[in-house]
């Protein structure tokens, strides 16, 4: 089975194409937040350098969140058009489990995060069992003192997120945290595309008429509009 996979819920846009447990071809960006220029060119770009087109995949893998909320439109409708257009199976996979299935190793638990702002997270927890992602914790916005509170131990993290607050993970698990190092942390369209196969083989696809991004908390503008309104009650 080949499977694209678009990968666009952080500032990383990546697009890449796997066949069964093989990556083809893979293109990945990290110049910031332009993916709407980006994303169909770099489809272009790999199927051309792997030899194929469009009618030689199976289904469209879309990395669907949680993470930016214009990166994961950008990669929905990128997807969908890409489906609608060629009939393709679309494959919704939560941009956390991806970023795990990078860096998992059996035995422990693997914690993503993304930084959520407002002093909060994107997180999830997971461990490999065989060639499958466990989900242990899942995916939510917590705060850290939260999250810290829910780990196994020891855990491993991944993700800028674990960047981020680093220090104030060491604060608390001190030798029990784990952490990868470098690109490692950055999201990747062959962990979309991989898991993608996984969901196509058990029959595991989205529909295309109501797939939408896991965002998993309101918009910066919706919590602006909110604070602004209940401000405005109160005086």
């Amino acid at each position: 089975m080949r499977v694209l996979g678009i990968e666009t819920a952080t500032p990383v846009c990546s697009v890449a194409l796997a066949d069964s447990d093989r990556v083809l071809a893979e293109y990945t960006l990290d110049v910031g937040v332009q993916h709407a220029s980006r994303v169909l060119p770099m489809v272009q770009r790999v199927l051309e350098d792997a030899g194929m087109g469009v009618s030689d995949l199976d289904g469209v893998g879309v990395s669907a969140g949680p993470g930016s909320f214009t990166g994961l439109r950008i990669g929905m409708s990128s997807a969908k058009g890409l489906c609608l257009a060629s009939g393709l199976c679309l494959l919704s996979v939560p941009t956390l489990e991806a970023l795990a299935l990078r860096v998992a190793v059996g035995g422990m638990a693997t914690c993503s995060m993304l930084d959520a702002r407002r002093g909060e997270v994107y997180a999830g927890v997971y461990r490999l069992d065989g060639k499958r992602l466990a989900c242990l914790v899942p995916d939510a916005v917590l705060g850290m003192g939260d999250l810290l509170g829910r780990l196994p131990r020891p855990v491993l993290f991944v993700g800028e997120g674990a960047v981020v607050y680093r220090d104030r993970i060491l604060d608390v698990l001190e030798g029990e945290a784990r952490f990868v190092s470098g690109a490692l942390n950055r999201p990747s369209a062959a962990s979309v595309a991989l898991l993608g196969i996984r969901r196509l083989m058990a029959g595991e696809v989205a529909d295309l008429s109501r797939a939408e991004p896991g965002y998993l908390r309101r918009s910066q503008a919706e919590w602006v509009r909110e604070v602004r309104a209940a401000r405005g009650i109160e005086h």
